[in-house]
């Protein structure tokens, strides 16, 4: 099964993409296509990319409890850099970078809707 991309909910879409202009440039990601109600980013490495929306049914976007998503960054270096740079944005902390679970260095944060990400960097990812 190949991902291709996700999406969230956000309800400010101009305040949102701005917000993630900033955080996911810190990991080379680039607006690659986007219209008045979507936006989506891509760092054209061939791996899944990441888009926001407002909900096309028109109701407010809402957190999905129990929903994360996480970004496989190449080392604890750009772990830092962008939980850094989110929390300097705008994104509240849910968890600082740190090791959990044995090798995975991890972070934990929320925009400004919500929803929860987190950025790692696990030695061992080609054994996932």
């Amino acid at each position: 099964m190949k991902i291709g991309y996700t999406m969230i909910g956000v309800n400010d879409i101009a305040r949102s993409a701005q917000f993630y202009d900033v955080v996911l440039g810190t990991i080379g990601a680039k607006r690659i296509m986007e219209n008045e109600k979507f936006v989506l980013w891509s760092d054209n490495s061939g791996q899944p990319s990441f888009s926001i929306c407002i909900p096309f049914n028109g109701s407010e976007a809402t957190i999905g409890n129990g929903s994360m998503i996480a970004f496989a960054l190449d080392n604890n270096e750009m772990v830092h850099k962008i939980y850094d740079c989110a929390i300097k944005t705008g994104a509240s902390c849910e968890g600082p970078p740190g090791i959990r679970n044995g090798d995975y260095y991890i972070c934990y944060f929320r925009d400004f809707d919500g929803n929860k990400l987190a950025a790692y960097h696990y030695p061992h990812d080609d054994h996932l």
